[in-house]
């Protein structure tokens, strides 16, 4: 298990279990965690300086979320996803998002056409990954943030923490040469009116950040 150190303590606190998921839900998708490690109760516990039972509830709502398994004797682990999971985790996504962007379309006036094109000067402006990324989710959640379908918007989210910390190691998703114009020919699209060519370059950019993630894994990442 990686040094506890490297993780934030507790500060305003809603719930305990809520501030302990959401800190381990950030570090596991910002990649602090290896594949197959063990996240142990009595050593988190003692961390946050809280129970055992907040640290088992946070726990158990990351594994509903795919983050965390249970394994044999109570071990909670980090699980790794082999190339196959992550491909499929992306084509999900692209089918999903496309399908979002349908139903926000109609509603994505000027202004926030306007709002995400801003996001994509930003995102030619900013310095190093973790701003450029911060930027390109705010592209993607302003993107289908009006469609009226919180379900499948929690399920994409589910889906993108699962991969998150794959973009990060390989750097796949960092790809601000390609994934620029590919978000303004998602906008051009929109403001001409068609829905279905802006749907399409949006599934097309996101199975192209699969191919880069895919590409990026070591030789001996498992298949």
């Amino acid at each position: 298990m990686s040094p506890l150190p490297t993780l934030p303590v507790l500060t305003e606190r809603r719930t305990a279990s809520d501030e302990v998921a959401d800190t381990l839900r950030d570090a596991i998708t910002m990649g602090q965690f290896e594949d197959g490690e063990e996240l142990n109760q009595v050593e988190l516990a003692k961390h946050f300086g809280v129970s055992r039972v907040p640290v088992r509830e946070a726990l158990r709502r990351l594994q509903a979320e795919g983050l965390v398994s249970a394994e044999a004797h109570r071990r909670v682990v980090v699980p790794g996803l082999n190339r196959d999971r992550i491909s499929e985790i992306f084509e999900v996504r692209a089918l999903l998002e496309s399908y979002l962007l349908g139903r926000s379309a109609p509603h994505l006036d000027a202004e926030r056409l306007a709002s995400l094109r801003a996001i994509c000067d930003s995102m030619d402006k900013a310095r190093g990954r973790d701003a450029w990324l911060a930027r390109n989710h705010d592209f993607h959640r302003g993107l289908l943030a009006p469609a009226d379908g919180p379900l499948t918007v929690a399920i994409v989210e589910r889906l993108s923490h699962q991969v998150e910390r794959y973009l990060r190691r390989t750097g796949g998703v960092h790809r601000p040469k390609e994934a620029g114009p590919e978000h303004r020919a998602v906008l051009d699209a929109l403001e001409d009116g068609d829905v279905e060519r802006a749907s399409k370059v949006l599934r097309d950019h996101i199975l192209s950040t699969r191919d880069s993630v895919v590409a990026a894994l070591p030789d001996d990442h498992p298949e």
